[in-house]
């Protein structure tokens, strides 16, 4: 049996043809995900990235070019994730670093003063964020955040697809983001910081 080219599996993916999905993730996960991790140094981020790439894939299927390069396509798209999580890591560094420096040199913002730096009540923000969350993307969250656990691992715990597992992980942050943003624009950086440092 022949083996399909990439052209021919876009133009079938494009129309919604599953085994066409399959097959494409099946040629480019692995390779997909070393480059990924190539960059991040970290397996599980590079594997949720891996994931979460061949998701959206698969959500914006209908406007695939078959005549232009999947594999290109898909470096560009992966290429674009890390280089905006690299950025973000780097600005968030600074921010920490920057609010670090504030904390530790200004007297007024000194531990236990609790008239800027209300830490308990930032992240009792996420918690109430979190719980708002619907019961299975509340479920999925924390055992990624909390038990630091893989898309992959929580799939096969849950019974579920990777794929599910990572739109779940995209709806919940989106909601989280939403329902932080509307405390206030002065504390919504430092929240971001508690956040990427995994306090909840």
């Amino acid at each position: 049996m022949s083996r399909e080219t990439d052209t021919a599996l876009v133009k079938q993916l494009a129309t919604g043809d599953e085994d066409a999905f399959c097959q494409l993730y099946a040629r480019y996960w692995e390779r997909l995900f070393c480059f990924c991790n190539k960059f991040l140094k970290s397996y599980d981020l590079a594997e949720n990235f891996a994931q979460d790439i061949f998701l959206k894939i698969w959500e914006n299927k209908e406007f695939l070019d078959p005549e232009k390069s999947f594999s290109s396509f898909l470096y560009t798209i992966a290429r674009n994730r890390v280089l905006n999580h690299l950025k973000h890591v780097a600005r968030t560094e600074s921010l920490k670093e920057k609010f670090i420096s504030a904390y530790s040199s200004t007297p007024e913002y000194a531990p236990g003063s609790g008239d800027i730096l209300q830490e308990k009540d930032y992240l009792a923000i996420l918690h109430n964020a979190i719980s708002q969350l619907p019961p299975r993307q509340r479920q999925v969250f924390c055992m990624s955040r909390n038990r630091n656990m893989s898309h992959k691992e929580i799939a096969e715990q849950l019974g579920l697809s990777a794929y599910t597992v990572s739109e779940y992980m995209s709806d919940s942050l989106k909601s989280i983001k939403r329902y932080v943003s509307r405390h206030s624009d002065i504390i919504f950086p430092i929240l971001s910081i508690i956040f990427n440092l995994h306090l909840l």
